[in-house]
């Protein structure tokens, strides 16, 4: 029985050892993966953290993971060579968040040399997603990535999150990416290294996305080192998302010797390289006004101290003095104290109440995010269908009025002004709740900030907290009164279409059942949104209330706290001047009896009155503004906040802040992205002094940058500070508003030897190097402009600063606000122009270049105000059955190079000589600007014999692909039509057939045609004709029979003579 019981526990042991054998084959630690099965033995491994340390894994083969039910490596430390294998089939579309093949790869990692491909959709947070890797904190090199991700946040098509000691090199990405906040090609968010990374995938380029924030070709967000990458996919939409880049995002690293090509969509701050540059600062606090009261109140009390023990030294000689000037110090002390403590208890308390009021606060808040959430959710589907169907209706009214007749239309484009009005409404109920939520979200931030800070002992942290902007009642209202509109305008719904539908006739019956079911589904989503929307007044009304009395509470609070701070530091300023009076009374009335001791008492007196001009100035800064100073770097060369030998070859498209480098240059300090930050608009508690790093660096932009509405620059839309050096933009810059710069479109920092070649076309604050500029020093500009407005300036529209060396050509437009400054913003002919330093070579020499699908034909150069030879353009090319036009070019004074890539279009099979009824047609293979003419010309009436000419013309054919072409030649005129080309030095009819009112023939594709009528005989000739036919026919039938006669007679003779003799 023993020996049983030792087997078992034999074989228990040895199970318990095997259980503990990695599931993937190992030798000193080195594991092969070539199945499936043996990579989800890897993945089952690696959920100990430790286990992967030290291990290097090597990949085999490719594997498909298609049908499995994926689960990722959740970390790993060793070394996976991928060995150019790839694994496919990576599909994840659970809840969850840090996911791709890897979830994460610490610091010892490294991976190379693997592809993945897959599909990552993850429900939930879905943040921090790549399709190799969630997070990375170690080395990747040489993988690439295809297949699509989507999430919320973090979102690359390589990794989600790239860490500070993360670093991806040699790595591509051919991946369609969706995001909402942080969405880049190959990282979402980069801390560390992105070097020698391509993408040609997509980003966000679903109208119907959720607005996204922080979206680069390469990275969303990125305060690490972004170089040597490179991007061609298309990122964005049209008027969608903030912070959208070529590049990145939203950077404060740096960017170096990057290009872009893929054309970049936005709505606010889009930029080829960046969308937003935010300096990379350094920022140090002066002492804040108490620090400086209490500073000079010590000061002050030293001095006291002093002056106390001389007065005790002379008080055997005036007792009587030296006892008022020791209570005059003794009250002086006495008040300080006090007030000092009641400054304390005072703050104590203002802290107890505000912690009250923001927990008072919390619950109606929450209460009221609830219902507006409801609200919000309820609704979002009415107000879509009822936008939907606002637009339908819209486009069915428009397309019902080409039908009609002026009174019916007018009836018809009241009731589309109705739908307008309610699609109006709507909208502005989206606006409303969106901005509501903000703000409360904002002030639930403040209150958690608050209570944090109270509860952590930081009182004076807490009071420096600026209360958020506050306004629900505002919004409330305003969705109230949306409704009440929407209700009213549905209201005159039914009467104005009857009012059309009564006079539409049957046979725009199908137009009028469409509208009428629009209008039913308009009506319907309306009332339902109407319904939903006087629910939420019903619910909020309380809770509403309670959140306005709890934020004035807070206000009110801090208000009356800082007011009595600054009423009671006066008065204790007050006692103590009155005492400091008494001692110095006293004193003069000492210095008539005392010498050296009097001397000393004097000058320790003053010192104590310039301690209490401190203490009072320190009490007077208590009220005073803080301000903030800054310190813009502009030689950096290295390190964060440097934008550096980057290029740009496409289209930058956006609504506001766009320029062909960055959109814009500024810190990101608000929530609202709709908001651009202004310095002066800033709030203080203290005394800042920054010292900020933005610099752009050696760049080169070459494309177009579109602006909807202002701000747009051939490097940078907008700068609220940093430093433009050395760079250049070509192209064109187009805004729909204000502020179009050849450089930057509106700039607070400087512009240093900077080129522009652009054609500007804006409204007000034009300018060849800054719509509206700083300091502009050495730049040049070649610049052509259109557009209305004012402050227009080859150099600026108008600048603030410091000006010195610029210069322009000139062209359209002067220097400085049309007024040219000589060494300011001075212009010159080509000749001196061509001169200058800082010029781009390419800037100086010009050409047209012909291309054919994106390939050059020919190149055809040209001097500057010179013309174009001819005979030097290239024939346009045909293309799989296509015939190759240019589109329309000068070819006088030219000024401007040019691309001109060849159109192609389906050749013409008919050409026309004009007229309404066309007297000639042609018809055959032409090409696109192929052409017919012709001209009248005059002709001998007998030309040809047996017609007459009705009329003669000369005409050509261009274009044409064979050497003969088909005429139609118009008959009218001729009774009996025929036709004559004029051939060998003489006109010879042609054979043609009569095709309604055309006679059709072949021709030569130029020459001469005549139009003849063919001449009829007289009646006497032709009886005469006729009657001299039959005569000849009758004698033919006579000699006919006559000959058959002779035949028959001689046919007997003939049988005899054939009989043989005998």
């Amino acid at each position: 029985m023993k020996l049983y019981k030792r087997a078992a526990a034999l074989i228990l042991t040895a199970a318990t050892l095997l259980s503990l054998v990695p599931p993937v084959s190992a030798a000193d630690d080195h594991v092969t993966v070539s199945s499936a099965k043996e990579f989800y033995a890897l993945v089952q491994s690696c959920t100990r953290d430790v286990w992967s340390q030290g291990v290097t894994v090597e990949l085999t083969a490719d594997l498909d993971l298609s049908g499995s039910d994926f689960q990722p490596i959740p970390i790993f430390q060793g070394t996976f060579h991928g060995n150019g294998h790839t694994i496919r089939g990576i599909t994840y579309d659970h809840k969850g968040s840090t996911l791709g093949l890897f979830r994460t790869l610490t610091e010892s990692a490294v991976v190379e040399n693997l592809s993945v491909e897959g599909l990552l959709e993850p429900q939930g947070s879905a943040s921090q997603l790549g399709l190799l890797a969630g997070e990375n904190y170690g080395t990747i090199r040489s993988c690439s990535a295809k297949g699509t991700v989507s999430g919320q946040e973090d979102v690359g098509g390589l990794v989600g999150v790239n860490g500070e000691t993360g670093r991806i090199e040699g790595s591509s990405c051919q991946t369609q990416i969706s995001g909402v906040t942080n969405v880049g090609g190959i990282a979402g968010q980069n801390l560390g290294t992105l070097e020698q990374c391509v993408n040609t995938g997509l980003l966000n380029p679903d109208p119907d996305q959720e607005i996204p924030t922080s979206v680069g070709g390469i990275a969303g967000l990125s305060r690490g080192t972004i170089q040597s990458c490179s991007n061609s996919g298309e990122i964005g939409y049209q008027h969608l998302g903030y912070n959208m880049g070529g590049i990145v995002g939203l950077q404060s690293g740096s960017v170096l010797q990057c290009s872009n090509t893929g054309q970049v969509w936005g709505r606010k701050d889009v930029g080829g390289i960046v969308g937003q540059f935010e300096p990379n600062a350094d920022v140090t606090y002066g002492d804040s006004p108490m620090d400086r009261l209490n500073s000079s109140l010590a000061a002050l009390f030293d001095e006291m101290e002093v002056f106390s023990n001389q007065v005790n030294e002379i008080a055997g000689r005036g007792v009587e003095d030296a006892q008022v000037i020791h209570d005059a110090l003794s009250s002086i002390q006495d008040r300080t104290y006090d007030a000092g403590k009641e400054g304390k208890d005072d703050f104590q308390a203002m802290s107890d109440d505000l912690y009250q009021y923001t927990n008072d606060i919390s619950d109606a808040l929450d209460s009221l995010r609830d219902h507006v959430d409801r609200f919000s959710d309820d609704a979002f589907d009415d107000l879509n269908e009822l936008l939907d169907q606002a637009d339908r209706l819209s486009r069915r009214l428009n397309d019902l009025l080409d039908h009609l007749d002026g009174g019916l239309g007018d009836a018809v484009r009241a009731l589309d002004r109705t739908v307008t009005g309610i699609r109006d409404q709507a909208r502005a109920i989206q606006t409303h709740i969106t901005q509501m939520k903000q703000e409360l979200d904002a002030l639930k931030q403040y209150i958690l900030d608050v209570a944090k800070l109270i509860a952590e002992k930081d009182f004076e942290g807490a009071l420096q907290l600026p209360f958020p902007s506050l306004n629900p009642k505002e919004h409330i209202q305003g969705i109230r009164a949306a409704l009440s509109e929407i209700s009213s305008l549905l209201r005159q719904l039914p009467e104005q279409w009857r009012e059309v539908f009564e006079q539409l006739s049957d046979d725009l019956g199908d137009d009028r059942d469409r509208i009428q079911r629009a209008l039913d589904a308009l009506n319907d989503a309306a009332s339902h949104l109407v319904d939903v929307g006087d629910r939420l007044m019903d619910q909020i009304s309380g809770d509403l209330d309670e959140v306005d009395l709890g934020a004035d509470q807070i206000r009110a609070l801090l208000k009356n706290y800082t007011d009595q701070l600054g009423d009671k530091a006066q008065a204790a300023v007050d006692d103590i001047d009155a005492q400091l009076d008494v001692i110095q009374d006293r004193v003069d009335q000492m210095t008539q009896y005392a010498g050296q001791d009097t001397q000393e008492l004097h000058a320790t007196t003053l010192s104590m009155i310039q301690c209490l001009d401190t203490v009072r100035q320190a009490i007077y800064d208590l009220g005073k503004e803080p301000e903030i100073t800054i310190t813009d770097l502009t030689d950096v060369t290295q390190g964060p906040g440097l934008i550096s030998g980057c290029s740009v070859s496409c289209t930058v498209n956006g609504d506001s802040n766009v320029g062909g480098i960055a959109g814009t240059v500024s810190p990101e300090l608000g929530d609202d992205p709709e908001e651009t930050l202004e310095l002066d608009d800033l709030k203080l508690l203290a005394d800042v002094y920054a010292t900020t790093r933005a610099v752009i660096r050696s760049c080169r932009f070459n494309g177009d940058v579109v602006v909807k509405n202002d701000c747009g620059g051939g490097i940078a839309g907008r700068c609220e500070m940093g430093a433009i050096l050395d760079s250049a933009a070509r192209g064109t810059v187009e805004t729909g508003a204000d502020y179009c710069g050849g450089i930057a479109g509106r700039t607070s920092g400087s512009l240093i030897r900077c080129s522009s070649l652009v054609d500007l076309t804006g409204e007000s604050w034009l300018g060849g190097v800054a719509g509206l500029g700083e300091d502009l020093l050495d730049c040049r500009a070649m610049v052509r402009a259109q557009g209305d407005g004012e402050y227009w300036g080859a150099i600026a529209g108008q600048a603030e600063g410091d000006l010195a060396g610029n210069r322009y050509l000139m062209e359209d437009l002067a220097g400085l606000d049309g007024v040219d400054y000589a060494e300011l913003a001075q212009g010159l002919d080509f000749d001196a122009f061509r001169q200058l330093d800082y010029l781009p070579e390419d800037f100086l020499t010009f050409s047209y270049r012909f291309t054919v699908n994106g390939s050059l034909l020919a190149e055809v150069p040209f001097d500057y105000g010179g013309d174009l030879d001819p005979e030097q353009i290239p024939a346009p090319p045909e293309q799989n059955g296509q015939y190759g036009q240019w589109p329309f070019f000068p070819t006088k004074d030219l000024r401007r190079s040019m691309v001109l890539e060849a159109e192609f279009e389906d050749p013409t099979s008919t050409l026309s000589s004009g007229e309404d009824i066309p007297t000639l047609l042609a018809q055959g293979i032409f090409s696109p600007d192929a052409k017919l003419t012709i001209r009248a010309q005059s002709v001998e009436e007998d030309t040809v014999e047996g017609c007459a000419s009705v009329g003669a013309w000369t005409y050509s054919v261009t274009g044409s692909k064979e050497d003969t072409v088909t005429l139609r030649l118009r008959t009218e005129g001729a009774e009996h039509p025929d036709a004559a080309l004029y051939q060998d030095g003489r006109w010879s009819r042609v054979e043609g057939e009569l095709d309604g009112s055309y006679l059709v023939f072949q021709a030569p594709v130029q020459g001469q045609v005549m139009l003849l009528d063919q001449r009829a005989l007289p009646v006497l000739a032709v009886a005469l004709c006729g009657g001299g036919v039959l005569a000849l026919l009758l004698a033919l039938f006579l000699i006919r029979r006559r000959r058959q006669r002779k035949s028959l007679a001689a046919a007997p003779q003939s049988e005899d003579l054939s009989q043989p003799v005998g």
